[in-house]
């Protein structure tokens, strides 16, 4: 099977170093290009049908984390494969939390970037090799934590997202003011959330 691949990041000369690599790849194609994660969903909305996408994080006009979450709402499908120049927890464990399917540092070598792509076109999670393990492992942690909910909790989570009330909540699910507070606060104490903030925070990064 070929995979077929979008490349996004806002430097053409590492655009052009990557299709260079690829194309030497029999199982792989590039499809397309874009500096920019907009650039990159107009691909897509003209008919593009990648079956990968490798993504840079820090673009101008629209970064790869707010690229991610709109794949993830809008192609839910897609794989996608974080590769930067930055190994810091917040970013890694912030474009995973987006919906991200792997993540690579850029100074990887050819066979792990080949062997990433194969790996995330069959829906595995992958890691580069040069990421602290503990970051894997805060990430395994918190995709742990989404099981932990019930399916009414997560219901709750959607509508608070959306701005809604205790009260509001309440009366769209026909259920007692009294029992969406107390999901609320089994919800905090199973996600180990403090603030209705980071709960918004949360389920804007898992369940949105």
């Amino acid at each position: 099977m070929i995979i077929k691949i979008i490349i996004v990041d806002d430097h053409q000369l590492f655009i052009d170093g990557v299709k260079s690599i690829l194309q030497q790849v029999v199982d792989i194609e590039i499809i397309g290009e874009a500096q920019n994660g907009l650039q990159c969903l107009r691909l897509l909305e003209q008919g593009l049908d990648p079956d990968l996408i490798l993504m840079d994080i820090r673009m101008p006009v629209m970064d790869g984390i707010a690229t991610m979450r709109m794949l993830k709402k809008d192609y839910p499908d897609l794989c996608v494969l974080a590769l930067s120049m930055y190994d810091q927890e917040a970013d890694v464990l912030d474009m995973m939390d987006a919906g991200a399917n792997g993540y690579l540092i850029k100074n990887t070598g050819k066979k792990e970037l080949v062997e990433a792509i194969r790996s995330i076109s069959q829906k595995n999670t992958y890691f580069s090799k040069q990421l602290p393990g503990d970051i894997q492992k805060q990430y395994r942690e918190r995709s742990s934590e989404i099981q932990l909910l019930t399916r009414r909790e997560k219901d709750i989570l959607r509508l608070m997202a959306r701005g809604r009330t205790s009260q509001e909540i309440a009366s769209e699910l026909c259920i007692s003011k009294f029992t969406v507070d107390t999901h609320r606060k089994n919800i905090h104490r199973k996600l180990r959330i403090g603030t209705n903030a980071g709960l918004i925070k949360y389920t804007l990064d898992h369940l949105s």
